[in-house]
């Protein structure tokens, strides 16, 4: 008797125990590469997520806590921060606000301060600064005490925490660092008195409560930004740069190894030229020693990494059409040297003497691998499978962490090693035999731009006489190169084998300006954030409608965020090209949305108000033909729900009939168990009512 295969539902897939198992994340390893931390996160809202302490010597692994979450909203830091003491004998985390110590083993907890945010340890390991109130603070081990450095913190200004732009838009997870030598802090201030304020409601409690946030439109006033350095003895403060009076980004920084310096990136409003300026900590000289510019626009970079010989760093650029990575000396910094040839460079995870680990798109675009470059430019990929690895390296010690998948294998975490290769694995991803999975194929379709990377899911028992609605998947907008696209050969979830097996194709294409390994692929977001974009998923329906196995008067078009716009935008701008669509959290038009991400393609409104127009949504709305859905979170703080609203606004007034769908507190994605429920099951049963 041959067993039925069971059926994958909503329910078991979104679930306190989801049939794929809960993965780790947000390892953090102690500086000798001996010890790891790592948290399990919580699929429920109501149930605290574990944070984990793994000894790879012993094996022994214990749960250090069950952490508290504190809403964030988009912010770049973990909720629960855990960071090791120079020395890796002891580790700092964060319990809700509270700042707690414990020993390497996670024993012998004691609290340190309340209020903090984003603790971080001197270089000796005799004290932890942190951010209080929007000022930073030091507090001892000693004594238990905490000495407060700046006094003028208040509700506009910040002092040594990323603001909301520049924690979204900019990746600036951390805001100050300490010198080398432990006798100074340098930090980021925020004046952001000038920006203009959103309300976020929250409509369930009883009396509604309001959040306010600065968040600045396309074309309106930025913060102000500038950089400090405080010494710890005298608390006396020096501005070592003030990016107000020119309107710029103070983005990265680093200390030089000596201490004597800070190397900072900025970027101008345009965002079309960067520079990395060397500054004397005492003041006495300023030089740039790195600048590049692109007519269109350049990208923003993590700080750069030193070398052990203190005096050369690496960094990433793409000024060589490809983002690769340079070796630049302070010393001489004009000759400054390419080490990756055509390899597209993603993360630099650590540098040692002999050469420098990092992420890169190898053996071809679709795939990440760990790889190392030596310092005369050979470079060796060190993971061997194929597929997507997200990698997590000690700055010392032979042990990382690979979390790798593809489209046909589910994720896996692995502790492995970088010289014998050997590997322990921490997580695998639950035999799925028995649901008789559909497959997810690579496939290459033709465009004006040539050749689109995309991917379609089919059911296990695909007929290709048989003639299938297809349910497009897409994101269309600028990513960085290792941000995973919707092509890439990494496991896309349950939830498109789940539609697959209720008699659904799952596609997804990139578009001409997503590919990654080219510079001058994003470039042509420049001014049309729109049409190319759209582009590719036309191209993709129109190489779906010449197979025979595809009913092309059946399909939908889903994506949230960019893909929320990229739905209501082809929908409203290619009318017919697909019978229905879901737009989650799209952006309606692009003067509503952040100065730094709008403005690095379109500029500002008053100077480019066409494309503006053109790429707008609202005014072409009475174009609409197809049946359209649109969700969003209600206290949304990314994409906020003005965008929505006017969204149904320019509906009603084309004479459109439109279905929405908000889900209450939620912010730019829907999260827990019952929440993500509604979502999944709300999508199947629209497609199963309109295709």
């Amino acid at each position: 008797m041959i067993a039925l295969a069971a059926l994958l539902t909503v329910n078991t897939i979104f679930s306190v125990h989801p049939l794929a198992g809960i993965a780790p994340v947000n390892f953090t390893w102690s500086p000798d590469g001996t010890r790891f931390v790592y948290m399990i996160p919580s699929p429920d809202a109501n149930r605290p997520a574990t944070i984990h302490i793994r000894n790879i010597r012993t094996g022994v692994d214990r749960i250090l806590l069950r952490a508290r979450a504190q809403v964030r909203g988009s912010r770049s830091r973990p909720i629960s921060q855990v960071v090791w003491s120079p020395s890796g004998d002891q580790l700092a985390y964060l319990n809700g606000d509270e700042l707690w110590v414990a020993d390497a083993s996670g024993e012998r907890a004691f609290k340190l301060a309340d209020g903090a945010d984003d603790p971080q340890w001197s270089p000796g390991g005799t004290r932890i600064a942190y951010v209080r109130n929007n000022d930073l603070f030091t507090v001892s081990l000693v004594t238990r005490r905490s000495t407060q450095l700046t006094s003028n913190g208040s509700l506009t200004r910040i002092n040594g925490d990323p603001d909301w732009l520049y924690s979204e838009e900019m990746d600036v997870a951390h805001a100050y660092a300490w010198a080398p030598r432990g006798d100074a802090i340098a930090y980021l201030a925020f004046d952001e008195s000038r920006v203009p304020v959103f309300p976020i409601q929250n409509y369930l409690p009883t009396r509604n409560t309001v959040e306010y946030q600065r968040y600045p439109l396309a074309g309106e006033l930025n913060p102000r930004v500038s950089l400090h350095v405080v010494d710890l003895q005298s608390r006396h403060e020096r501005v070592l740069y003030n990016g107000a009076p020119r309107d710029e980004y103070v983005v990265s920084f680093v200390w030089t190894p000596d201490g004597n310096g800070v190397l900072e990136e900025i970027l101008d409003r345009s965002q079309r030229h960067l520079r990395l300026e060397l500054l004397a900590r005492n003041g006495s000289f300023a030089r740039t020693v790195w600048s590049e510019e692109d007519p269109r626009f350049v990208d923003v970079q993590p700080a750069p990494i030193f070398l052990p010989d203190g005096h050369r760093f690496v960094w990433l650029s793409a000024r060589g059409g490809v983002q690769g990575m340079y070796l630049v000396d302070l010393r001489a910094p004009q000759r400054a040297r390419l080490l990756t040839g055509s390899t597209a460079i993603a993360e630099i995870l650590r540098a040692d003497p002999d050469g420098i680990y990092a992420t890169a798109l190898v053996p071809n675009r679709r795939n990440l691998s760990l790889v190392h470059v030596l310092l005369d430019g050979k470079l060796y990929a060190v993971t061997r499978e194929p597929g997507w690895h997200t990698i997590a390296m000690p700055k010392r010690g032979d042990a990382y962490i690979d979390g790798c998948s593809s489209f046909s294998q589910p994720p896996s975490v692995a502790i492995r090693s970088l010289t014998t290769q050997r590997s322990d694995m921490l997580f695998s991803t639950p035999s799925l035999a028995r649901y008789n999975l559909g497959t997810t194929r690579a496939l290459e379709v033709p465009s004006h731009w040539g050749l689109l990377d995309a991917e379609i899911t089919v059911p296990r028992d695909f007929n290709p006489s048989r003639r299938y609605p297809v349910i497009f998947s897409a994101y269309g907008g600028p990513l960085s190169v290792g941000d995973s696209l919707p092509s890439s050969d990494r496991w896309q979830g349950l939830y498109p084998f789940l539609l697959a097996q209720e008699g659904y194709l799952v596609f997804s294409i990139d578009g001409p300006a997503s590919i990654p390994n080219r510079a001058a692929n994003s470039r042509l977001f420049s001014g049309s954030m729109g049409e190319i974009a759209m582009a590719g998923q036309l191209a993709g329906a129109r190489w779906l409608a010449a197979q025979p196995y595809v009913d092309s008067s059946r399909l939908g078009l889903y994506g949230w965020s960019y893909g929320g716009y990229l739905t209501a935008y082809t929908l409203t701008h290619a009318p017919g090209a697909f019978r229905s669509g879901i737009a989650g959290a799209p952006p309606a038009d692009w003067r509503y949305y952040d100065t730094a991400y709008t403005e690095r393609y379109m500029g500002v409104p008053a100077h480019n108000a066409m494309a503006y127009e053109r790429t707008s949504v609202l005014p072409a709305a009475h174009n609409l033909s197809s049946r359209m859905l649109i969700i969003q979170g209600s206290s949304d703080d990314n994409v906020h729900l003005m965008n929505s609203i006017a969204l149904l606004q320019a509906f009603i007034q084309a004479g459109k009939q439109v279905d929405y769908f908000l889900y209450p507190g939620a912010r730019h994605g829907v999260s827990g168990i019952e929440a993500q429920r509604n979502l999944y099951t709300r999508m199947l049963l629209w497609w199963q009512r309109t295709l």
